[in-house]
């Protein structure tokens, strides 16, 4: 990584480094809604979990579940826990379930609707049916160096999915209210899903073709407003609602918005790292 020798580098990169970070803040009455917590998770029904898992195993062909104890309690592993695992960790815990129970040498596999849909409905990981339906294809592939990826396609050339229902995720920091509104797909959205090495945490990195739009920024020593930033990794903490949330300065924050081409150049060169809550 390329040293910002002087001091008034130092200081914008470490005010780069910070403005994408929302973690361990205090709620702040200049901030509404800060402190609120994320909205219940939806009671998944289980047994209509296992129906369209059967279903689809029918159709594909490929061993995807099993009727068995072993399996039902995998999947209460993950929508029926104490405390309960948000959505978007349930959404990413089922999708690596089936990874581990799908043979390598079915690769790639590619699932279509109304199968996945009707898995992702019935798992209620998605408050509304809007974001599944425009799901056109799910597809596990492997690449030569055996790593698993996913690839999601939509019917669309840019899907906004709200946060929060709309309202958001906020916190306080770098003397403004930070604000995360949407995630923006793009075709050819991918990730990758693994077990971290010395704990249970679950961890999806290696995103491609996702964002997070919002009101993000700093006021103080430097002004900075920005509204993309790239999700390149996120790692679910184990028994809570947060994860380590890894982003950085998405390229089209500089096609619609003017920036210094010294910010241009260090937004993007350098990610940020935070615990945080994470949900959708």
């Amino acid at each position: 990584m390329t040293a910002i020798k002087t001091k008034i580098n130092i200081l914008l990169v470490l005010s780069v480094c910070r403005l994408l970070s929302s973690s361990v803040l205090l709620a702040d009455e200049r901030c509404p809604g800060a402190d609120l917590s994320p909205p219940p998770v939806l009671k998944a029904d289980i047994p209509k979990i296992s129906d369209a898992l059967d279903s689809l195993q029918k159709v594909l062909d490929v061993p995807i579940w099993e009727d068995s104890d072993d399996y039902r309690q995998s999947l209460r592993n993950i929508f029926d826990t104490i405390p309960q695992k948000t959505k978007l960790e349930q959404f990413f815990q089922l999708l690596f379930l089936l990874q581990k129970k799908i043979p390598s040498q079915r690769l790639p596999l590619t699932v279509n609707p109304p199968g996945i849909t009707d898995v992702l409905l019935a798992a209620k990981v998605f408050t509304t049916p809007d974001f599944p339906k425009k799901i056109t294809s799910v597809t596990l592939s492997k690449d030569r160096a055996g790593k698993t990826s996913w690839l999601v396609s939509f019917s669309d050339s840019e899907v906004r999915f709200p946060i929060n229902k709309g309202a958001g995720f906020s916190a306080w920091d770098q003397g403004m209210c930070q604000i995360a509104k949407e995630l923006v797909f793009y075709p050819g959205f991918s990730f990758s899903i693994r077990k971290a090495r010395n704990s249970a945490n679950l961890i999806v990195e290696n995103f491609d073709k996702v964002e997070i739009f919002g009101s993000f920024g700093s006021r103080g020593l430097f002004t900075i407003d920005l509204n993309y930033v790239d999700l390149e990794k996120v790692e679910f903490i184990h028994g809570t609602d947060e994860g380590r949330v890894t982003a950085r300065v998405a390229k089209r924050e500089f096609r619609e918005n003017r920036h210094s081409g010294l910010f241009k150049f260090v937004g993007t060169l350098i990610p940020n790292t935070s615990r945080q809550r994470i949900d959708w």
